[in-house]
């Protein structure tokens, strides 16, 4: 059951969101605890998701032709540019976005101006994209010969304006997300990638004949034509919307400003220390392997396998889980600040049931066919390869459910202004995958790194779980459990398909059309979301039918 109001959880919640306001009753109607504002915030992260899938699967059409253009040497180029290009990105856009989004909630459930917010923001967010961009182009000579190839200088030069345009878009996002209008977001996500899919194969082949390097500064060409396109439709989407809307004063004080930026700063730190993480691997574990007696190629052919097949694997469900993360800062927020007290605990158990309602069903299907699905996705790898990528598959799938989890918890306390939580057990995490790399993979080899990132999330797991169970009292032990048992029934259904069925495509395609059904009827029987619940969710109608007729027994009175 839900907390009352009257419990010590609930009034500590009341006395932060006592701390911004007084709260007007008709906003508090507005954004209080009304199914239609928690339909809106399930449909907001059903859009998101869909987007995001859809933006993913563009991307990997994007690579294969992108691939036979330019060839390895000329991908090779292009990966070098891009990962730098993108932590550019993340450190000119890390923080601001996500506070703008959460201010402009709360101010809009107070019934208080808040597009001054988005004006301070875009002005930071324009400042360190011109710095970002500035520093990528002044280092491209330096960042170049540090990679080893001179051909990608002239490929910094190309990307770096786009580091603005990145910052600019994140700013309008923020701005949308805050207004709990995710069509902007949904709508410019694909447009980058349809952009990019055109722009970047056609510039790419059409300066194929002059070189490998025009080629790849044809595809860096499509990336900034891309982002240009999806900040002209915001600008527009901006124009129109501020049209039927009335004016608003977008001067500031010095210490609205502060009090923002004060917000952002700790979102910011928690925002890049997962990044940082990557790093810190891509340093650790190839040097690792080499102390342990590995030769060069061989470990930065493992490090690959790792960071690439299996956790572009892993990440698929997350992904879907962050879309949920993206609308739950602005959605919490708004029902903190209006001392929405059962908005804030709804809101946050649907969320993390969700995350292990998803989470949980897809790691148990890599545990099972790790191997099958390798070798139908994969199938250039070697047998050795594949059989150490099916290993490394099955130790980092619970990274599906901790880190789906943590991001779920971190966005919690993001809304709740408890962001330093986060921040402190990120940084905890991070500490000991580092230790633990160094000494796992020396010793067991690209295994023991596998097991240093799942000891990683479970850290971040349990220090933001601990913090937001702390502060709200929410208590999902029982319906975790469940999920995990219901798991391991819906993988014992699956190693029955993957004993029967040889042909690797056939079985894999039969064990998701066989495990899926079987967890959402398993889901039902055992009722881990509530009819309340479902109503808040996209076909929640259908869902509820569907529970009816799984459940029977609680409906007999009815007929």
């Amino acid at each position: 059951m839900f907390r009352g109001k009257n419990s010590r959880h609930s009034r500590d919640i009341e006395v932060e969101a006592g701390k911004d306001a007084q709260i007007g009753t008709e906003e508090v109607a507005r954004f209080g605890a009304s199914k239609r504002t928690r339909s809106r915030f399930m449909s907001g992260a059903a859009l998101i998701a869909i987007a995001s899938v859809a933006a993913k699967l563009l991307g990997a059409l994007y690579r294969v032709p992108l691939t036979n253009i330019l060839g390895a040497e000329g991908m090779g180029m292009y990966q070098l540019v891009f990962p730098v290009f993108a932590l550019f990105m993340t450190l000119s856009t890390s923080g601001i976005p996500t506070a703008l989004s959460r201010v402009v909630s709360e101010k809009r459930a107070l019934g208080e101006p808040s597009r001054k917010y988005f004006a301070m923001a875009m002005l930071a967010l324009t400042v360190t994209g011109l710095i970002g961009g500035g520093i990528l182009a002044g280092l491209a000579g330096k960042i170049s010969v540090w990679q080893g190839n001179g051909s990608t200088r002239a490929g910094y030069y190309i990307i770096a304006p786009t580091v603005l345009f990145v910052s600019l878009i994140a700013g309008f996002r923020g701005l949308f997300q805050g207004e709990l209008d995710m069509v902007p977001t949904a709508a410019s996500n694909i447009i980058e990638q349809v952009v990019k899919l055109g722009a970047g194969i056609g510039l790419a082949l059409a300066l194929r004949s002059r070189g490998v390097t025009a080629a790849v500064m044809g595809a860096l060409l499509g990336v900034s034509a891309s982002e240009v396109c999806a900040l002209i439709y915001l600008v527009v989407t901006y124009f129109v919307k501020c049209a039927k809307r009335e004016p608003e004063p977008l001067s500031f004080t010095r210490a609205e400003a502060t009090g923002m930026f004060r917000t952002a700063l700790p979102i910011a730190a928690s925002a890049v220390l997962l990044p940082l993480s990557g790093f810190f691997d891509s340093v650790i574990l190839v040097n690792a392997l080499k102390w342990g007696g590995v030769e060069q190629g061989v470990a930065t052919a493992q490090y690959g396998l790792l960071s690439g097949p299996v956790n572009s694997l892993i990440n698929m469900p997350v992904v879907l889980i962050m879309s949920l993360a993206v609308v739950i800062v602005p959605t919490v927020s708004a029902s903190r600040v209006t001392r929405d007290i059962d908005g804030v605990l709804v809101k946050s158990r649907l969320s993390i049931k969700l995350a292990y309602l998803i989470g949980v069903p897809c790691a148990a299907f890599f545990i099972v066919f790790a191997p099958r699905l390798l070798r139908v996705i994969y199938p250039a790898l070697s047998q050795e390869q594949l059989a150490l990528s099916a290993n490394l598959l099955r130790v980092t799938a619970a990274n599906i459910v901790l880190l789906s989890a943590m991001q779920i918890y971190v966005s919690l306390l993001q809304a709740l202004d408890k962001a330093k939580y986060a921040v402190i057990s990120l940084l905890a995490a991070i500490v000991l995958k580092a230790a633990l790399s160094i000494v796992l993979t020396r010793y067991f080899g690209m295994i023991g790194g596998a097991i240093a990132s799942v000891a990683m999330a479970a850290t971040a797991f349990l220090g933001a779980y601990i913090s937001f169970r702390k502060i709200c009292g929410v208590h999902l032990e029982k319906n975790v459990g469940l999920n995990l048992l219901l798991g391991v029934i819906m993988g014992l259904a699956g190693l029955g398909v993957s004993d029967l069925v040889k042909n690797d495509v056939l079985a894999t395609a039969l064990g998701l059309l066989v495990c899926a059904p079987v967890y959402v009827w398993l889901a039902l029987l055992f009722g881990l979301l509530g009819e309340e619940e479902m109503d808040m969710l996209p076909m929640g109608k259908a869902l509820k039918k569907l529970r009816r007729v799984v459940r029977f027994w609680e409906y007999e009175d009815e007929t």
